[in-house]
């Protein structure tokens, strides 16, 4: 499972039914390379898009039944990888290392 899939399941999984604008702004990626992601994603059969019938306009990405099976199986192993990562490193670190991270993220993704 490529990452960039991973972020996106993991948002969908969350709040299924957007726009590609709201899951790239949610993702922090630009649009065509979630338009990208999106379209392997749907050849896997893990998202469907769908029209409004008032709103032909914009287009919403559902999870299918196997992209919402997929977090079942991907979680835990998520969360082993994270445990491993953070094996010996007390919790305050972890926690520290945490709010340094977002905090240089939201630094590189304010425009200056």
């Amino acid at each position: 499972m490529p990452f960039g899939h991973w972020t996106f399941l993991r948002i969908l999984w969350q709040r299924d039914g957007l726009t590609q604008r709201e899951l790239s702004a949610e993702a922090g990626v630009t649009e065509p390379s979630t338009f990208a992601a999106i379209r392997a994603m749907e050849k896997q059969g893990y998202v469907t898009r769908r029209q409004i019938a008032d709103n032909r306009k914009n287009v919403y990405l559902h999870l299918s039944a196997k992209g919402r099976a997929l977090e079942r199986k991907l979680v835990p192993l998520a969360e082993q990888v994270n445990r491993r990562a953070v094996r010996g490193v007390s919790s305050a670190e972890v926690r520290a290392a945490r709010r340094v991270m977002l905090a240089i993220i939201a630094n590189l993704s304010r425009e200056t």
